[in-house]
């Protein structure tokens, strides 16, 4: 494997900024070129923001002091690991757990992070070559299996098959775009006093429920895989 100075994975790293990728990206690339030289993941991101910010040097300048800000290395380790925990939270949520304002998250999430919201969820804005392939390939075994007959027939009779779920998805998860969504809206307004209860009342939701609405549930799934495909594996939002 061959060696890099750290000026080196400089030099890489503003190129493959200026490509779109993301720290823990260019991190992922350098480590797999680097091996045990490569610098940390810290300190990737730390060069990625100077470099968004205007920096074209690659040489490593006398550190200065300067001031925290809400968007130091630490703070954008914090609100990443908040995200990781709970991908749901709101960045209201989010910036109420880190302590910083709402607006500095965004930024944060969205211009540190390239984070963005599918289906509820905070996800990478680019998904890696190797996430969109295997979202295709699972779309592709998804929409094959619901074009044979022994599948529809499968599915007719009430039963569940297990498939994959692609990395980063929940845009092609039916739980996540359409289920929870919907029980949310019918039980919300209820209040339970155990989780029997809770139960109990998602039974005979799923009892009343048409057999049509399940049905129109599917076909949104395979439509949405039938998207992602032709998306080359790139998130659906509808």
């Amino acid at each position: 494997m061959a060696t890099f100075s750290l000026q080196e994975q400089r030099v890489i790293i503003r190129f493959l900024q200026l490509r779109g990728g993301t720290p823990i990206e260019i991190h992922r690339q350098l480590s797999e070129t680097c091996g045990d030289g490569v610098m940390s993941v810290k300190n990737v991101r730390s060069w990625v923001r100077q470099f968004k910010e205007g920096r074209t040097s690659c040489d490593n300048e006398p550190k200065q002091s300067r001031h925290c800000t809400s968007r130091s290395d630490n703070m954008v380790e914090r609100v990443e690991k908040v995200v990781l925990e709970d991908r749901q939270l709101s960045v209201e949520n989010i910036a109420s757990k880190v302590g910083i304002s709402v607006g500095s998250v965004h930024t944060i999430l969205h211009e540190d992070l390239r984070m963005r919201k599918v289906s509820s969820r905070w996800v990478p804005r680019m998904l890696a070559d190797d996430h969109k392939a295997a979202r295709m390939a699972i779309c592709q075994a998804i929409l094959t299996g619901h074009r044979e007959y022994a599948m529809q027939q499968f599915l007719r009779e009430n039963s569940l098959e297990v498939v994959s779920h692609a990395p980063f998805s929940p845009d092609l998860a039916p739980s996540v775009f359409w289920l929870f969504p919907t029980m949310k809206d019918t039980l919300c307004s209820r209040t339970f006093t155990s989780r029997a209860a809770i139960a109990s009342a998602i039974f005979q939701w799923s009892k009343q429920t048409p057999t049509e609405v399940f049905a129109a549930a599917m076909e949104s799934w395979r439509r949405r895989c039938e998207k992602c495909v032709r998306l080359q594996g790139d998130y659906v939002e509808k």
